[in-house]
């Protein structure tokens, strides 16, 4: 999950304490530009849940503005922090409309989760944690998440549509939404191409105004007088905990962890060696895992050091002052939430998809492994998308890696937290069945 480092960002890194106000407040907007349609992508799959799409926004903005204030106050790095795309799948179509639990108990397992997460990053288990899991295998959870939410984003375009003989096939793309999806990822690839500042930003901005030119949507539905502001209160201090020693509670609790702790340590210990302070890596981690606390009490989905973030340390961010321009630029959005309310499914699925393009690439990070190495990362690829669950493919991966290790005689190899992380999928997977909730 290390990231591969551009030139500038090995620039970056030599230069770790050489920043002025001006080049730190342009990054804080570069990286504040590259993750602004979090907003809209978050609220669109959150309503899938139930939650309303007013309040998912004014939730998920309150959280990222306020967890990205603190990541800069109490560790002086330049990151955003955001409800993760692959994390925000697993609320709404795993643990509300698989396993079952109302949104507002999910959220009381976010809140958990966040808790957990927290007493792990402040003590001596990072560390561990941090070794114990072969290279391989975290960069094969990224890649699966990938194309999970690459599936996502096709399914929602209309790409990719439901067939009773094959299960999947290709959607009508004469449809004028899946036009639009089209169109508005072809737009994104050029101007990713061609290392265009804020391309998706921009190309949110241009797939909208062809949407309104297609009759996708109309500036008729600009209405700031039907955003219902007041719809938050429907979301924040709702999680429960009335269900809390349920076992599909504790099954939420633990596959929420599970994915946090690890998505959010191997995103953030490439930010943090592109800036040359990983000895501080522990700081920033554990703010990561305040800010899950935060999304449960505020009423959104799992966060995460946003991947986005190597746009702000491209363009010379490293410190606090990048964080709090981010952050007071994601408070000022909400503000603009009944515009942002006018770009159609059809854009936001285009993105979706760029996103698991980019989460995919990291493939490309892994080094040649045996055949058991090899086994196991298709189990996790493979299984977190067609299972539609990222926990899944996860547990299915690590128990798969730890059995044939023992089988042919190779043991030793495995250190012991995996072992007991692979004890435990194992016995959720018991207790998923005894519940009749395998998902």
């Amino acid at each position: 999950m290390n990231e591969r480092l551009p030139n500038n960002l090995e620039q970056n890194q030599a230069n770790v304490f050489k920043t002025d106000l001006k080049t730190e407040i342009l990054a804080g907007v570069t990286t504040f530009i590259a993750s602004v349609y979090i907003i809209m992508t978050n609220a669109l799959i959150l309503s899938d849940a139930g939650i309303n799409p007013d309040a998912a926004m004014i939730a998920t903005i309150l959280t990222c503005s306020i967890s990205t204030v603190l990541i800069g106050l109490f560790s002086n790095t330049p990151f955003i922090v955001v409800p993760g795309m692959g994390i925000n799948s697993l609320f709404t179509y795993t643990i509300v409309n698989s396993i079952g639990l109302p949104w507002q108990d999910a959220l009381g397992a976010v809140f958990i989760s966040g808790i957990i997460f927290t007493i792990i990053a402040s003590t001596k288990i990072t560390p561990i944690l941090m070794k114990s899991i072969p290279s391989n295998l975290k960069h094969a959870i990224t890649v699966g998440v990938g194309f999970f939410i690459l599936f996502i984003g096709l399914q929602k375009s209309g790409l990719v549509v439901s067939n009773e003989n094959t299960m999947v096939a290709l959607g009508d793309i004469t449809q004028k939404e899946t036009l639009l999806s089209i169109v508005t990822l072809l737009i994104i690839l050029v101007l990713n191409a061609r290392n265009v500042g804020g391309n998706l930003l921009i190309s949110i901005i241009a797939g909208t105004i062809l949407a309104l030119f297609m009759g996708v949507t109309s500036l008729s539905n600009l209405d700031f007088a039907s955003f219902n502001i007041g719809a938050f209160t429907d979301v924040f201090l709702a999680m429960s905990f009335k269900n809390i020693l349920t076992i599909p509670f504790i099954v939420a609790v633990f596959s929420i962890t599970i994915v946090i702790v690890f998505e959010n340590m191997g995103i953030l210990y490439g930010q943090m060696e592109a800036i040359g302070r990983i000895d501080e890596f522990q700081k920033p981690f554990t703010i990561a895992g305040i800010s899950n606390m935060i999304a449960g009490m505020f009423g959104t989905s799992p966060t995460i050091v946003a991947a986005e973030n190597f746009s702000g340390i491209s363009a010379g961010a490293k410190g606090k002052i990048a964080a709090f321009t981010s952050g007071i630029l994601f408070l000022a959005s909400l503000f603009l939430i009944p515009i942002l309310k006018l770009i159609p499914d059809g854009v936001i699925s285009s993105v979706l998809i760029f996103i698991g393009f980019l989460m995919i690439q990291t493939f490309f990070d892994m080094k040649k492994g045996d055949l058991i190495d090899n086994i196991s990362i298709i189990f996790i690829v493979a299984l977190i998308p067609l299972t539609y669950n990222i926990v899944n493919g996860i547990a299915l991966g690590f128990i798969v890696y730890t059995v044939l290790k023992l089988a042919s005689g190779r043991g030793k190899e495995v250190s012991v937290p995996m072992y007991i992380l692979t004890a435990l999928f194992i016995l959720s997977f018991i207790m998923n069945i005894s519940m009749g909730i395998m998902h």
